[in-house]
């Protein structure tokens, strides 16, 4: 499962700090971290705090930005630039005060300056990383010429060459090889050496899950594969993305799930569902939320106000207007008390308590301690 149906915040460490997860706490407008025990490591000093990101997070103090690795130690001084965005394959887009846009190693050195016509940079992924620049468009309008500011992207490789020309509205970072882009208001897809897979044909391209994508055409919602041929075609009033091999389907108002043959194997009688994950999928069935198996066999009757997906063995569900969180056999771990509540990672999830952003643990404690 790749995307949080509420909101988490999920840190993935690099492989030589993996150990050491840190998660950014909010107290009296100062920014710390905790690891997922809740005990605070990084005491509350910043203005500002990203996620870590491979090892490393953009913090501010002062309200200027500095690169701090899990120990604190300051890979990129203040003063020196910007914006610092987020470290991954080695690399992290930085943009000084004479704007002027870099990438910089893991020791703060400078191992690519971009040109200055380029106004944004997106962190590498898959090799390449979008970085965009200020057009010039020029339109002829009840006989004048007029002449508006755009921007068009491009992708660029790690040693600065170009894969891409800059002929893209809009895109994605690469994930698994794959990235959506934009022409006008439609979708296609490229890979990561920068060869167009699919022309802009689609009102919508979804992420890929287990090799499928779902797709837009005409207001009709079918799957593609990796190669962007049709594995389903489009005839769907609605569709979610494949896990676990099956993906929910509206068909006449109602959802159901279909099997990758594109055979309806549960019956399309919700109002709504989310996704499989761990054999179980959570359903809306009288405007109460119920957990199905595979087979569409119940496993609780329909008992909830809402509910996310189980990771980790728990799952996020609301009851009397709280959330809480209960394992797979349906016990209580984590107690109704919560405005809101995201998707287990690490064994914590970020909660909402007392409208304060905290986290809590799978026994329900709340973090830090």
């Amino acid at each position: 499962m790749k995307k949080a149906l509420l909101f988490a915040v999920i840190f993935i460490g690099s492989n030589l700090l993996i150990a050491q997860n840190l998660y950014p706490v909010l107290k009296k407008d100062k920014w710390g971290y905790m690891n997922n025990e809740g005990k605070m490591v990084i005491d509350f000093k910043y203005d500002l705090a990203q996620n870590f990101h491979n090892g490393y997070a953009s913090v501010a103090l002062g309200n200027m930005p500095c690169l701090i690795d899990v120990k604190e130690n300051r890979v990129i001084d203040t003063g020196i630039y910007q914006f610092i965005g987020t470290f991954s394959e080695g690399k992290v887009a930085v943009m000084d005060y004479k704007f002027t846009r870099f990438y910089l190693n893991n020791k703060g050195k400078v191992v690519l300056t971009l040109p200055k016509e380029i106004y944004d940079s997106r962190p590498f992924s898959n090799g390449i990383a979008r970085v965009g620049k200020k057009i010039d468009i020029h339109q002829n309008k009840f006989g004048y010429d007029i002449s508006n500011l755009g921007y068009k992207f491009a992708y660029v490789k790690q040693d600065g060459s170009y894969a891409t020309d800059f002929i893209f509205d809009d895109g994605d970072d690469m994930e698994d090889g794959i990235g959506r882009y934009m022409q006008g208001t439609k979708f296609g897809l490229l890979d990561s050496n920068g060869k167009i897979i699919t022309a802009a044909d689609f009102s919508f391209i979804s992420n890929f899950n287990e090799g499928f994508a779902v797709v837009n055409v005409n207001g009709k919602f079918g799957f593609i594969n990796t190669k962007g041929a049709f594995a389903i075609p489009v005839q769907y009033t609605y569709a979610k993305e494949f896990n676990e091999g099956l993906a929910a389907v509206e068909v006449a108002g109602k959802f159901g799930f279909i099997d990758t043959a594109a055979l309806l194997v549960i019956p399309a009688i919700y109002d709504d569902i989310r996704p499989f994950a761990e054999g179980r999928a959570a359903v809306l069935y009288q405007n109460k939320w119920a957990f199905i198996d595979p087979k569409g066999n119940y496993i609780y009757q329909p008992y909830f106000e809402e509910a996310g997906y189980f990771n980790e063995g728990i799952c996020p569900v609301k009851f009397k207007g709280k959330w809480g969180a209960i394992d797979k056999e349906g016990r209580i771990l984590v107690p109704f008390e919560f405005q809101n509540i995201g998707i287990f990672e690490d064994g914590i999830a970020e909660v909402i308590y007392k409208s304060i952003n905290l986290y809590v643990n799978k026994k329900g404690d709340i973090l830090p301690k």
